[in-house]
């Protein structure tokens, strides 16, 4: 326990301190090839212990409440870069992760809001994506902060489909506009879920993401599926935000 509540203080530091960055991953319209969107992901490089993994740091995060403290850096970063890249004539959708923890609280929306404002990136180029859905309880009140999101122009988004915890009537219940399809089902190859998914996603009418895409066969998979975008190693890895505009300059799909 005390190992947890120092390595908690830890992370708190280091987010004030900015030693956190922010990597951005890019996803592809399936369709056209043309890069879309990046998704945010927060990267930790410690001291002394060297990078931490992301699933580590964040389960960490939303066990100790430092969640929140996490998700502002983040929120933050990505407004920052999107309208740094829209100055300068890339015009690119900004993915953001949030936790449920956050949608409990007015200070996510506050500190939306104010992002929104203060870098004048407009909320059509945000994405939101709701991560570790298993944790939402009440989805009518979940619902019902999404919705002032939404009034907001932000895109809603639901992580993790497939993986067991996510699901279509799940999206519905929360009005998402867009599913992004887990990376275990690509890994195991299970198409006809993916398939399914997307069927029952485009009837709801939300937008579906495939994750984890890490081959051309994949990619030609989740394009016969169906799927509207793609986001995974065979088309780019995370990377920093000008390494990734290096890498944007001379892409060729």
């Amino acid at each position: 326990m005390v190992t947890c509540e120092v390595e908690a203080r830890e992370l708190s530091d280091a987010i004030a301190a900015r030693e956190l960055d922010v990597y951005v991953q890019p996803q592809i319209d399936v369709a056209t090839g043309q890069v879309v969107a990046v998704e945010g992901l927060c990267r930790w490089t410690h001291p002394t212990r060297g990078p931490i993994p992301p699933a580590e740091f964040v389960a960490l995060a939303e066990a100790t409440g430092t969640i929140h403290e996490l998700g502002l850096f983040a929120l933050r970063e990505c407004c920052r870069i999107g309208r740094s890249w829209q100055e300068r004539g890339v015009k690119l959708a900004v993915a953001v992760n949030v936790s449920p923890l956050q949608l409990e609280t007015d200070l996510f929306f506050d500190e939306l809001e104010r992002q929104l404002t203060e870098s004048q990136l407009p909320p059509a180029d945000l994405i939101v994506e709701v991560t570790e859905a298993e944790r939402i309880d009440d989805y009518a009140v979940v619902a019902g902060r999404l919705d002032i999101i939404r009034k907001w122009g932000v895109t809603v988004s639901i992580d993790d489909f497939g993986s067991g915890h996510s699901s279509i009537e799940r999206a519905v219940a929360v009005r998402a506009q867009e599913i992004k399809v887990d990376r275990s089902l690509l890994a195991r190859g299970d198409w006809a879920a993916v398939a399914d998914a997307v069927t029952v996603a485009h009837g709801s009418g939300m937008r579906v993401v495939a994750e984890g895409v890490e081959t051309q066969e994949q990619l030609a998979e989740v394009k016969n599926a169906g799927c509207d975008r793609a986001q995974g190693y065979y088309i780019a890895r995370p990377s920093p935000p000008d390494v990734f505009e290096d890498w944007l300059h001379s892409f060729v799909r």
